[in-house]
């Protein structure tokens, strides 16, 4: 069973006096598989958060069906097992993190004598404990957005459905970030998150999501996007004699030289460096490195040219 699925799925909203209609989602459909970590992706205004309502039940498609853990989206059956984060919380400013916590933990159903610990737990898990006592008015907005992930972390939810996790972030709190997704996977739980930031799809996600002007582009493993993205392969050498430099352009490589000390050979991304690295270890040369040369993710992801859907 997949954890979220969407077929078909149009959001139109209507703007202004004359009620203009302006399509937010357009013929939308793709899978979020179970057990792993999925990112939703795509530039401002591509439809990303409304996306997200949708399936969360907090707004309603125009058409098309969602299900969410084998159930019609928006119904309370199919939230049971299901945290949401928002790209922007709202706390009662008055209460300390520590009473947040409780009061959320109360709000979804667990039991009193289990409250204490599960905030227990969560704060330490987003490393917010020396915080417990202070009130949410007084925090910076990175540690609002951790304690905005310790609130979708209690209960232990199946499916996390997390809206730019990491906005507001600075560098350390990113990388707890990641830590955490990564380690929800490894529980076998599910976790769909948006961001902007691409470094967090090559180091979290195992599939990704890609949208432009609310339409599907990609939706795929993450492998085979970077290898969309592959251009060939760079191998740097020592400066080589005329003879050797005529028997490897012969094989289809392009040779130039970066500066006086290095000789850089490309390899085409449909042919194997193999066949040059034969036969410069036959020569007894040993390249200084091996390089994979890649498209940047963004020009890979924000081809309209090139984008498909896997």
């Amino acid at each position: 069973m997949n954890a979220i699925e969407l077929k078909k799925v149009f959001k139109t909203y209507r703007k202004g006096f004359r009620a203009v209609k302006v399509p937010a989602v357009t013929d939308l459909s793709f899978v979020v598989r179970t057990g792993r970590i999925t990112g939703f992706v795509g530039p401002n205004g591509a439809g990303k958060t409304t996306t997200i309502k949708m399936i969360t039940g907090l707004v309603h498609p125009t058409s098309g069906t969602l299900e969410l853990d084998g159930l019609r989206a928006g119904t309370p059956a199919s939230r049971k097992s299901v945290a949401y984060l928002s790209e922007q919380p709202y706390f009662y400013q008055h209460l300390t993190v520590e009473e947040t916590l409780h009061f959320t933990s109360r709000l979804i159903g667990i039991p009193h004598a289990g409250v204490r610990s599960e905030a227990a737990r969560v704060l330490e898990t987003v490393e917010l404990e020396a915080k417990r006592n202070v009130k949410v008015k007084e925090l910076s907005k990175g540690m609002q957005q951790r304690l905005n992930m310790a609130q979708a972390l209690l209960g232990n939810p199946r499916i996390l459905i997390l809206d730019e996790p990491m906005s507001g972030m600075d560098p350390p709190g990113r990388r707890l970030f990641r830590d955490i997704i990564r380690s929800l996977k490894d529980e076998d739980r599910t976790v769909f998150f948006s961001t902007h930031v691409l470094d967090d799809i090559e180091s979290a996600c195992d599939d990704v999501v890609v949208l432009q002007l609310g339409r599907l582009t990609y939706c795929g493993d993450v492998g085979s996007l970077l290898d969309k993205g592959f251009t060939g392969t760079e191998i740097i050498t020592a400066p080589l004699t005329g003879d050797l430099l005529v028997t490897l352009e012969k094989t289809g490589c392009a040779v130039s030289r970066s500066n006086g000390t290095e000789l850089v050979l490309f390899v085409n991304r449909h042919d194997d460096p193999a066949v040059q690295l034969k036969i410069l270890a036959d020569h007894a040369v040993f390249p200084k490195q091996v390089v994979r040369r890649a498209m940047r993710l963004e020009e890979v992801l924000y081809n309209p040219s090139d984008g498909r859907q896997a």
